[in-house]
């Protein structure tokens, strides 16, 4: 049993980094606009192996990192149902992993037909974070090893108490992901080239400069809800150090994320910047769906001795 679980655990933590990774090199194919440097699927210009061309190789490197990140989330379900299929919250979140993959191949596929349709785009992001979470779902729920005695406030709790405060935070994280992808995709990432106004404007004219504007106001209420989230982590510091860890890398991460937007603006929206920025999104979204599962999902109970019986005193 030790050595089933800890080889879950190394492969379900390289599945979340790979993903991560995955939407990382997305996010590089998007902004040096080498999407369409294999302009057809599976193959890259008819070949299996393709020409060495700078956008070209951006976007293979891409497919080929999807192909690792299918294998581990592959092996994450094997060992799942080898080990794991009373439990669950394992099992469930380790099969939709791999129907995700699966989903995100095909949209994967549907980016390139469609030359880059930006819904596409913003739905395929949207499967990749998407599969990121299960993933941290699969880790948390099976990071244990005592799976006959757990105890759940998922379903009562949710959306109650002063804990419900991370989930909020977590579901603006992720909106804000996608509308950054709609606005990028709709062609207002390079709107407002001042911040933090619109050219000394809070409400600017113009489609392009109100998108980008929502974003920055989104941001704002999204910062907000993680704020909240500071005397969730106060009240766990001890008894749960790991989501106060969470919920701190929660923080610095998007104090960090609100100054990459604005070295963005300031650089003239430079593609580095403009990846990184993706990246920073994508580790955020870890930190918050983590803060959430370790709050929510079935974790270990603490046992309590039963009195001891007087034949047992005697």
């Amino acid at each position: 049993m030790v050595r089933s679980l800890l080889a879950f655990r190394i492969v379900v933590v390289a599945a979340i980094v790979a993903a991560f990774g995955q939407v990382t090199l997305g996010g590089v194919v998007r902004v040096t606009e080498s999407g369409l440097g294999c302009p057809d699927w599976p193959l890259c210009h008819g070949q299996l192996i393709p020409p060495a061309e700078a956008a070209t190789l951006i976007e293979y490197s891409h497919r080929l990192s999807a192909s690792a990140l299918s294998v581990f989330v592959v092996a994450v379900a094997v060992l799942a149902w080898l080990h794991y299929r009373e439990n669950r919250m394992v099992l469930v979140s380790a099969l939709l992993g791999v129907a995700l993959v699966v989903v995100a191949a095909v949209l994967g596929g549907i980016t390139v037909l469609t030359e880059l349709a930006w819904w596409v785009i913003v739905l395929h992001l949207g499967i990749a974070e998407a599969l990121i979470a299960v993933l941290i779902v699969a880790a948390v729920a099976g990071w244990s090893t005592n799976d006959a005695d757990r105890r759940s406030t998922f379903v009562g709790s949710l959306i109650r108490g002063q804990a419900a405060i991370t989930v909020y935070a977590a579901i603006g994280v992720f909106a804000l992901i996608l509308f950054g992808a709609y606005v990028v995709g709709y062609g207002a990432g390079p709107a407002c080239g001042t911040w933090p106004l619109c050219r000394g404007s809070v409400f600017p004219g113009g489609t392009a400069d109100a998108l980008q504007m929502a974003h920055r106001f989104t941001a704002v209420v999204v910062v907000s809800l993680a704020l909240g989230t500071i005397p969730v982590a106060r009240a766990r510091r001890r008894t749960d150090p790991l989501a106060a860890l969470m919920a701190l890398l929660l923080l610095v991460t998007l104090a960090a994320q609100v100054i990459l937007g604005a070295i963005t603006v300031w650089t003239g929206f430079e593609p580095e910047a403009k990846a990184l920025h993706l990246s920073f999104a994508t580790l955020i979204w870890i930190f918050s769906f983590t803060l959430v599962a370790l709050i929510y999902l079935p974790r270990p109970r603490d046992t309590v001795p039963e009195p001891a019986t007087a034949h047992e005193r005697a």
